[in-house]
This record gives C-alpha cells, sequence and structure tokens, in this order.
C-alpha cells in the first residue's frame, strides 16, 4: 500500500516549498482542488497555481513533482527561494 498524504500534510508542504515568500494556499472546489499563491515583496502575486486534483496530490511523487515544477517557474520568474527538500516540509 502505498503512503497517502493528507490535506493537511499538501496544504502544509505547499507553503513552506516557496519560501522565502508567503503563500496562500486553499481546498477549492469541495476540496476536489488546490488552489495556491505566492506573494513577493509588497504582497505582488509572483504565482497563481490553481485546478491542482487533490486525489493526485495526496501521492508524495506527484506533489513533489508540481512543487518542484512550480519552484522552477517562480525561480525563473526572477525571484531566489530558499533551498528545500520535499522530504523536510
Amino acid at each position: 500500500m502505498s503512503i497517502r498524504l493528507t490535506s493537511e500534510d499538501v496544504l502544509e508542504k505547499v507553503r513552506r516549498a516557496f519560501a522565502p515568500f508567503h503563500v496562500v494556499a486553499e481546498l477549492q472546489d469541495y476540496h476536489r482542488e488546490l488552489g495556491f499563491r505566492v506573494y513577493g515583496d509588497h504582497d505582488v502575486i509572483i504565482g497563481t497555481f490553481e485546478g491542482n486534483v487533490m486525489e493526485d496530490l495526496r501521492t508524495p511523487a506527484n506533489l513533489k513533482k508540481l512543487l518542484l515544477d512550480t519552484r522552477v517557474q517562480i525561480q525563473n520568474g526572477g525571484h531566489p527561494l530558499n533551498g528545500w527538500t520535499f522530504e523536510s516540509g
């Protein structure tokens, strides 16, 4: 049986993945989807990500891929991120 993340686990990993920036993550569509925004300096939105299916993100490998891909997008936009590993949060 494979490991499945709880909704709280998913939200916490998303919130920690984009330090030093502020992240607002929320469950949407009756908790079937995840949406989140990453805010830079002066509360400027530097990334909006919606429509991520929670059932898929409960699998650690899928969530890790989403977070790594999204980190690349943020950094390619000129916003350096702190070091991070999926396992640490």
